[in-house]
């Protein structure tokens, strides 16, 4: 039963995905190889597969960048697809992937069809004529692996789908078993991040293991009191002589208070790096590192913590009200404890999202549309 317990129901389900194809063919009754009917069933995997993936990463597109031009374009010639992207439907997103999955496949077929007519069926007679002349073990070892695409199809299929339910619902209750999975964190990293990851969609820094927390809940369920090495929040969002000065030549002789937050926001976003060493200690000792507005001004470097609380800091200098948030971040690959920032705009008598750590991927994440799609269970920690 320990046994049993220990196993990961997210490897255990790849494996048989993997090795069931290849052993029912090699054990089975023998068959010829009918080499073209394993071909068109090759090429038809292949279509599907890439069929997939170009709509997960079309859709992951959609969900990431409400800005990009493209889909401004298209915004403004079906105006209610920007109200369905900003609500953050599981359900339109899988609506989105099944309609492009059939499109593209379509296209890769009428495009691939001349190639297999006049050079993959002819090369495929000759092949299939040489193998009956092989001896039936050898034949049967030829047919367990003809099934090898098909098995990586499979375990390809399945991961995308795993990647894709959680990409939309970070509280899905199979999640700690994917996290725990091996096998999924190695097709994960080797695979799905590099097929579905691109200058335009880019992996963003989150805290993966819970760093902000108290004794029993995670931080996205809490408001914060310490953090870290025992800094209070109100400690660590403290600013100096050399933050006010530099917000205040920022914003120069600017008014307005959504524009001064924007100023603040591209500075903070350009200057400060991600400092992924001190994500690492946080994750042993955090009592090793220091934080807040101060640490992060100073050393131009910080974690998400880090980059809100200067954030903070620099809204109060030029006199922006300005709140501290916390939540999960979703980094493009899984979601993590992240940090955030909003601001009021008078104007509009509304608060505005920021994520100066998100933005310094290159991003906009300024009262950007498609915020909710990577941040979730927001709590207000602190407000000035």
């Amino acid at each position: 039963m320990k046994f049993l317990g220990s196993i990961n129901v997210i490897t255990a389900i790849m494996a048989g995905l993997f090795f069931v194809p290849i052993i029912v063919r090699i054990v089975s009754p023998f068959q010829n190889l009918q080499l073209r009917r394993f071909i068109d069933s090759l090429i038809s995997s292949i279509t599907i597969l890439a069929s997939i993936i170009l709509s997960v990463y079309l859709t992951s597109l959609i969900r990431s960048d409400g800005g990009n031009k493209f889909l401004t374009g298209i915004y403004k010639i079906i105006p209610p697809l920007k109200d369905l992207v900003a609500s953050n439907n599981i359900w339109i997103y899988a609506i989105f992937v099944l309609l492009l999955t059939a499109l593209l496949s379509g296209l890769i077929d009428l495009l691939i069809m001349p190639v297999y007519r006049y050079v993959i069926g002819p090369l495929v007679d000759k092949v299939e004529s040489s193998f009956r002349k092989q001896g039936g073990f050898v034949r049967r070892m030829v047919l367990g692996l003809c099934q090898l695409p098909k098995s990586i199809l499979y375990v390809i299929i399945f991961s995308l789908l795993m990647n894709f339910c959680t990409s939309y619902n970070s509280d899905w209750a199979i999640g700690k078993q994917i996290d725990r999975s091996a096998t999924y964190q190695f097709v994960n990293k080797n695979v799905l991040d590099p097929l579905l990851s691109s200058s335009i969609v880019k992996k963003i820094p989150v805290l993966l293991n819970d760093s902000f927390k108290d004794a029993s809940s995670s931080l996205r369920n809490i408001h914060l009191t310490y953090y870290f090495n025992g800094m209070t929040l109100d400690n660590a969002v403290k600013s100096d002589s050399q933050i006010d000065s530099a917000a205040k030549k920022i914003v120069g002789k600017e008014t307005n208070s959504k524009k001064k937050a924007y100023l603040i926001y591209q500075w903070v976003s350009k200057n400060i790096s991600y400092d992924y060493d001190k994500a690492a200690v946080v994750a042993t000792d955090p009592s090793r590192v220091s934080s807040g507005a101060i640490a992060a001004f100073h050393t131009r470097t910080g974690i998400c913590f880090d980059y809100s609380c200067l954030y903070v800091a620099m809204c109060r200098a030029v006199g922006v009200k300005v709140r501290f948030i916390t939540g999960l971040g979703y980094s493009g690959v899984e979601w993590g404890d992240h940090a955030w920032n909003q601001v009021y705009d008078p104007a509009e008598n509304r608060w505005i999202n920021v994520d100066t750590t998100f933005g310094n991927s290159g991003k906009n994440y300024f009262d950007h549309a498609g915020f909710r799609a990577d941040h979730q269970d927001g709590v207000v920690q602190g407000q000035w």
